[in-house]
């Protein structure tokens, strides 16, 4: 008897050994960058709940020479989201019942479903509830949606870094910032660095410059987009002779402050053009303070696509790369 125990034992731990190494694999996420999936019944899609809900959704993104949603977004009732849709990159789960235990907004950087799938779930008993969390938690929402997307873009691009031009971009301004490999070098000076990443349709670049921190001003809109002229109507030749690019000033251009990797960050974005020719489109820059040294770097991104509207992932791929960028300093600060 005790040996038939044992066997059935020994049996049934080779079984469970087995499931744990085979293991369920999910599946990888689905749909394209910038694609919102979200679930909610019909009931409250057609309602003033959904129209407010797609309004942030789809606001405008700021920075752009077309008007482009921030997020491209499909609704599904609760009954069709199965199979395939639950794997799609972005989720928005809408619970509008009187019978929700815990109202308010969830963040899940992680799901059963899909690989690297990001999911928020918003609960409400009622539809008057749901639109005061919505109109509470805009923010929170758009930026965990938009982190998420920076964070999968910089993954990607981590995998593919570009070995000697990394390198010799991070010694030269004393930084740690992933540069992928379709980047190449367009100009290289002792206080400027220009690559870029070429097809026939498409231009996107980047330019690295330094220069000291002088005080508290040096963080105002109106120095950083003086300085930004200044270098690139020195550093960046348009096609025609005496052009070159410069900053439209016509447009709005937005002004953000925040942290990222331990220093503070100055982010610009609106539209370039070029002086003296037809030529203009997108940019986004990041101004990063380097404490210890007492300077600033800037990382400076532009997208030249002149045969298509749609540049807003374009220019979320070059943040990404920006929000890359770190000082030795910070790194030793942190052991």
């Amino acid at each position: 008897m005790k040996s038939m125990k044992f066997a059935l034992l020994f049996i049934s731990v080779l079984l469970l050994s087995s499931c744990k190494d085979s293991g369920y694999q999910k599946p990888n996420i689905s749909g394209a960058m910038g694609e919102v999936l979200v679930v909610m019944d019909d009931k409250w899609r057609n309602g003033p709940e959904g129209e407010a809900l797609e309004g942030v959704l789809k606001q405008e993104m700021m920075g752009l020479p077309q008007a482009e949603p921030l997020f491209d977004v499909s609704i599904a009732p609760h009954w069709a989201f199965e199979g395939s849709m639950r794997t799609f990159r972005n989720l928005v789960i809408v619970n509008i019942d009187p019978d929700i235990e815990k109202e308010g907004v969830r963040f899940f950087n992680e799901s059963s479903w899909a690989k690297g799938q990001i999911m928020i779930h918003i609960n409400a008993k009622t539809p008057e509830a749901f639109m005061s969390i919505l109109d509470k938690e805009e923010v929170r929402i758009l930026s965990y949606i938009l982190k998420a997307e920076r964070q999968r873009s910089l993954s990607y691009y981590t995998k593919y870094v570009a070995g000697e031009l990394n390198e010799n971009i991070n010694k030269k301004w004393d930084i740690n910032i992933v540069i992928p490999n379709i980047f190449s070098v367009k100009s290289d000076k002792n206080d400027f660095t220009w690559i870029s990443h070429e097809t026939p349709l498409l231009s996107q670049g980047m330019m690295i410059y330094s220069f000291d921190y002088v005080g508290d001003g040096t963080f105002s809109r109106e120095y950083l987009l003086n300085k930004r002229d200044s270098v690139l109507m020195h550093n960046v030749p348009g096609p025609s002779d005496g052009s070159y690019m410069s900053t439209e000033h016509m447009i709005p251009i937005t002004y953000k402050l925040f942290e990222n990797n331990g220093h503070q960050v100055v982010e610009l974005r609106g539209l370039w053009k070029v002086v003296g020719d037809m030529m203009g489109g997108p940019f986004v820059m990041h101004v990063h303070y380097d404490k210890a040294n007492n300077r600033v770097v800037v990382t400076d991104g532009y997208v030249y696509l002149p045969n298509e509207p749609k540049k807003r992932n374009y220019i979320w791929q070059l943040e990404s790369l920006f929000y890359s960028l770190s000082f030795s300093s910070e790194a030793d600060e942190t052991k």
